[in-house]
């Protein structure tokens, strides 16, 4: 879906199946001092069959990784 809640991806033949894939992700969060903090993250999708089956280009196919990374500073 995309972020105003319309279908990007869809089998109308239904054979596609539902497993989009499984996620795994790993957190880390670094107490710098008494105030600062560092969190990064990262997130690897690994493509489920109506993933690789609804795609229109290879790209499409491929499983997605992201990274995060975040500061903050408390008073």
């Amino acid at each position: 879906y995309s972020a105003g809640g319309v279908p990007i991806r869809r089998d109308p033949a239904g054979r596609a199946g539902n497993g989009v894939g499984q996620e795994v992700d790993l957190i880390f969060n670094f107490h710098l001092s008494k105030h600062a903090d560092l969190l990064v993250s990262y997130s690897y999708l690994v493509a489920g069959r109506f993933i690789r089956e609804t795609a229109t280009t290879p790209e499409g196919r491929a499983s997605p990784s992201y990274v995060y990374v975040q500061y903050s500073y408390r008073w």
